[in-house]
């Protein structure tokens, strides 16, 4: 039997497959909830918080606008529910990550028009002080035709000090399609708030004016500045930390700094990292439908911001796109022979191995800079949802799947058929010499150079070995059961909010 047409056919409907699908909107609609940025007696305000500790941010939010929904209906009833725990894993994070020296007293007070977002202030607000680093006001829209799930901004910013009330907004309209019981799904959710909530906290094409040094609290001198790069009026962030991490990253002392991203909408340009260079991060315009990353970019940004005490450096998610590859790599023409890039229509893994995919341009790369847009069914970390976790495929092909697979270019079939080289899902370790051992069916094969074929025992067909391999051992690992839905995943390991305890969160205290 000849098992490649019927992969050909599994992999014409991946494409139909979904996860969230999500635009970042923020610049379209931060200017519609913002205040003018409030002066304050900085020397006054400095003497006040010299002696005062930095602390663990404190986020708190107020969710009373939901109240206005039918919660006889259970759809919304989930819905609520599942957004309040997406935004409380989204701010424990943003707890462990961020220490904050306390504002001034009346700081946490409301006093500036009756709204934050679509959300009316009350009296209590007004009058009293919030023991908090930034209050948030939570709430939800129905519009179905917009592009996004959630966006986020803030409404209340000191100078100097950086926001101290924001708002966030789930979009009912497109949320209410999506199964969020699924952990994978609602792992998505998590990044969707996480990265919405890092506008809020300076990550704004408008807000780098607002940004200081943080030890002279004085404005960053020529923040940014635009260059022509593949035809591109390119906007780069060049504050200290971003460009000091750019260099290093990408091998280029000279490199000025950090693209941002140049393309989308008014909503995307200009407040994200430019897809082209960076992919899967956290801070791109469009979410991964794999896994994100919040990398050193983004916390060497949120240190940039002046705004925040220290950042926890041991939360950062290694990155390998485009590392080390050059100053030509972010201001020369893209290379279709690098594995960033690729040629249009080539079917094979995407950069980190997480799926299968197609080749074709994103709403956000520049041109000829097409990349590998993983197929949403072919995740190897999915099996309920991989097209490929069938009778034929385990017994012929020997995939697995599960936290422990990756996407690997693959012809290994048993020795009946044969089929065409395809993006194949296996189950795989790597030893402390970064050899990977990768399991098929029964048999192992070990991957020990850079692009090395393999073969299996009684199998047809070879395996192609990962291009870098110490690269690879160190790609970003995923957490057991996506953490349960009940906390942040960091580095493969689960770190649970409050109640619940275990390697995936999933047991209550």
């Amino acid at each position: 039997m000849n098992y490649f047409f019927f992969a050909l056919l599994c992999l014409s409907a991946v494409l139909a497959a979904e996860n969230l699908k999500h635009e970042c909107v923020h610049d379209d609609v931060s200017a519609s909830f913002r205040y003018d940025v409030q002066e304050l007696n900085f020397d006054d305000a400095n003497r006040r918080m010299q002696n005062v500790a930095p602390r663990n941010m404190k986020i708190t939010y107020d969710m009373t606008y939901f109240n206005s929904l039918n919660l006889t209906d259970p759809i919304n009833v989930q819905f609520k529910n599942k957004c309040e725990q997406a935004l409380k894993i989204a701010l424990q994070y943003f707890t462990d990550l961020i220490t904050i020296v306390p504002k001034p007293p009346g700081s946490m007070k409301w006093n500036l028009g009756p709204t934050c977002g679509l959300v009316n202030i009350t009296d209590a607000d007004r009058n009293n002080e919030r023991d908090s680093d930034l209050h948030l006001y939570v709430s939800y829209s129905d519009e179905i035709a917009k592009p996004y799930l959630a966006y986020a901004g803030w409404c209340k910013f000191l100078k100097v000090l950086g926001p101290t009330h924001g708002t966030v907004n789930f979009n009912l309209g497109k949320l209410r399609s999506y199964d969020f019981n699924n952990t994978i799904v609602f792992n998505e959710l998590i990044q969707i708030v996480t990265h919405e909530i890092t506008h809020v906290l300076g990550f704004s094409g408008n807000d780098v004016q607002y940004w200081v040094d943080s030890t002279t609290k004085k404005p960053h001198v020529n923040p940014i500045s635009v260059q022509l790069i593949r035809g591109f009026n390119s906007t780069v962030l060049q504050t200290p930390n971003v460009q000091a991490y750019a260099r290093q990253y990408y091998g280029c002392p000279s490199l000025a700094g950090m693209l941002l991203e140049n393309q989308g909408t008014a909503g995307s340009a200009g407040s994200h990292w430019e897809t082209t260079v960076i992919k899967n991060e956290y801070m791109n315009a469009a979410v991964s439908n794999t896994q994100g990353f919040f990398s050193k970019f983004t916390t060497s940004l949120l240190k940039d911001t002046g705004f925040y005490a220290s950042i926890n450096s041991t939360m950062e998610e290694q990155v390998f796109y485009g590392k080390d590859a050059g100053c030509s790599f972010i201001n020369g023409t893209c290379d279709q022979l690098k594995r960033e890039f690729c040629k249009a229509g080539a079917q094979q893994c995407d950069y980190y191995h997480f799926s299968s995919g197609i080749c074709n341009p994103s709403s956000f790369s520049d041109a000829g800079c097409d990349n590998i847009q993983a197929f949403s069914n072919s995740r190897c970390y999915d099996p309920s949802g991989n097209y490929q976790n069938n009778p034929t495929f385990l017994e012929k092909l020997g995939v697995g799947f599960g936290s422990n697979s990756r996407c690997f270019m693959s012809s290994l079939s048993d020795i009946s058929g044969t089929v065409k080289e395809q993006g194949l899902c296996y189950n795989y370790t790597c030893n402390n010499a970064n050899q990977v051992i990768i399991q098929v069916g029964n048999n192992t094969v070990t991957c020990s150079q850079n692009n090395q074929i393999v073969t299996s025992p009684k199998m047809n067909g070879s395996l192609k070995c990962p291009e870098k391999l110490d690269q690879f051992c160190n790609y970003k690992k995923v957490c057991p059961n996506f953490c349960s839905s009940n906390g942040y995943c960091v580095n493969g390991i689960c770190k649970c909010i409050a109640g619940f305890k275990g390697v995936d969160c999933s047991k209550t205290i």
